[in-house]
């Protein structure tokens, strides 16, 4: 293969598809069209909205965030948006170019060749699947709460199980049923949750003594000290970092997505606004809404729950949560949705064991279902694993922000090779570029997400996931030493594999 070729492969087709056609697109890439290219505009900006889920996030993010910095914490969302505006406009950018499922591995594949491809990938699956673990554990409290079940590590879990494994039937059934369920979710979420919010908000501001004045949005609190309020109120804006990873994840389906180079772009954008506004305002009202601290910090597990038991009362309280639990399930589901097709892109690469089984895709549903069976069988083992040892969870929940950071940082790094290389494929007429910005995009990025991942590890909030994270590395080198590098030498992997084999 001259070099030539090599570039030519590792950086994408030149031409020879028109705008509209992303089958023949798909196919100057070297893959041939398998899965249901069903997805619309709505759906995408569901997915990504569902994947980042607003409700989750303020669910998950508030106790920890309000306990370390107290109401000023809820500010620190406008640095986590402007972050992942950045990251936005770079994925929209690749998106645009590169609209292939599994974008973290294939981004990184073809702009850099597959040995970064690989480590970006394979990290981004471990990333996925512990995040869709957390996202079934959180559901699970929840919903032990909500039937009034004792609120057990034990009963959560086993509650969580159920969860994955109902989601991964969901998924089974077809990408149409998927989204169909997801779409409900995020207007469930849109509509009634923000209504929820809205009234929680009415009620506590119909008399002064039934909610705190606005200065405690400006007042450092929590438990950090005044002299170290600083780094408190840093620890705190790690929650609302949190809560808008996988604003990307539209991407991963661009092989179901139809016009999928203009429609991911813009649902990628369209999600990120919506939830930054959504979360600032859930944010706000429920901090303001608090009456009883004392109850609240006590309860820091669920503490939205409490604060809308304040306003509203039991029976309302069940009924918010209710249909916030709605929102989690969705998220959940399009977190399996959008990890099933990183794999699916991976083995049919032949870039992972046993990849002849992950890139099976349904003939019936046209759904890689054993890659949904694979990921939902891992995560369980997870949540297994936190029976053993009540420590493994608090390491999952950490290596889930830990790999998406890492990934984003990688990626960035590629990017720049990239750039230096001239191996990012060009711009398509109508379509989203960065254009001059890309540099200044990539270096500023690239400082951020190092200091976000440096954080993960060096803060004491977080410690020992460093550890964590480089057995997770070192697995990933071991496969590529062993079995991978062999066969990327002859040929038996990577981005031609799929074009040389019938599936």
């Amino acid at each position: 293969m001259t070099e030539h070729e090599t570039r030519s492969e590792v950086a994408g087709p030149v031409g020879g598809a028109t705008a509209d056609d992303e089958d023949a697109r798909l196919a100057d890439f070297g893959y041939t069209q398998r899965l249901d290219r069903s997805i619309g505009p709505l759906a995408s900006f569901a997915i990504g909205f569902a994947t980042i889920s607003a409700t989750t996030a303020v669910f998950t993010g508030f106790g920890a965030g309000f306990t370390s910095a107290g109401g000023p914490f809820v500010w620190t969302l406008l640095i986590a948006g402007a972050v992942f505006a950045v990251w936005t406009m770079i994925a929209a950018d690749l998106a645009a170019k590169i609209p292939l499922a599994g974008y973290s591995y294939q981004w990184t594949s073809r702009i850099n060749g597959p040995d970064l491809g690989w480590f970006t990938g394979s990290i981004a699956v471990v990333g996925w699947i512990c995040g869709m673990t957390c996202v079934g554990y959180i559901f699970a409290g929840y919903l032990a709460g909500l039937f009034g079940l004792a609120p057990t590590q034990t009963t959560q879990i086993l509650i969580a199980i159920g969860i994955v494994a109902l989601c991964a039937l969901i998924n089974i059934y077809g990408v149409r049923f998927a989204t169909m369920v997801n779409n409900t979710g995020v207007a469930l979420e849109l509509v009634l949750t923000v209504l929820g919010t809205l009234v929680v908000a009415v009620v506590a501001f119909s008399a002064p003594d039934r909610h705190q004045p606005l200065s405690v949005l400006f007042t450092p609190g929590g438990s950090g000290e005044q002299a170290s309020y600083a780094l408190a109120w840093l620890a705190a804006a790690l929650g609302p970092f949190f809560g808008l990873i996988g604003v990307e994840s539209s991407a991963d389906v661009a092989e179901e997505t139809k016009r999928s180079r203009h429609v991911v772009p813009r649902a990628m954008m369209y999600a990120l606004g919506a939830s930054i506004v959504v979360e600032l305002l859930m944010y706000s009202v429920y901090v303001l809404a608090i009456r009883d601290e004392a109850a609240v910090l006590a309860n820091s597990s669920a503490p939205i729950e409490t604060i809308i038991d304040q306003q509203l009362g039991p029976v309302a309280t069940k009924i918010v949560v209710a249909i916030a639990l709605t929102n989690i399930l969705a998220c959940l589901l399009a977190n399996m949705l959008v990890a099933t097709r990183l794999v699916y892109s991976m083995s049919r690469d032949n870039m992972l064991p046993f990849s002849a089984t992950w890139r099976r895709v349904s003939p019936r549903t046209l759904t890689p279902t054993a890659a949904v069976v694979g990921l939902a069988s891992l995560s369980t083992l997870m949540l297994l694993s936190a029976l053993v040892n009540e420590e493994a969870f608090t390491y999952i929940i950490g290596i889930a922000s830990l790999a998406f950071f890492a990934v984003y940082t990688l990626q960035t790094v590629g990017l720049l090779i990239g750039v230096r290389k001239g191996t990012i494929p060009a711009a398509e007429p109508g379509t989203f570029d960065l254009g001059r910005l890309r540099l200044p995009l990539y270096l500023l990025a690239l400082a951020v997400f190092l200091t976000v991942a440096g954080a993960l590890v060096v803060l004491p909030e977080f410690a020992g996931n460093g550890w964590v994270f480089l057995g997770v590395v070192v697995a990933c080198a071991l496969w590529w030493a062993t079995g991978l590098r062999a066969r990327l030498r002859t040929g038996e992997a990577g981005a031609g594999y799929s074009g040389r084999h019938t599936p």
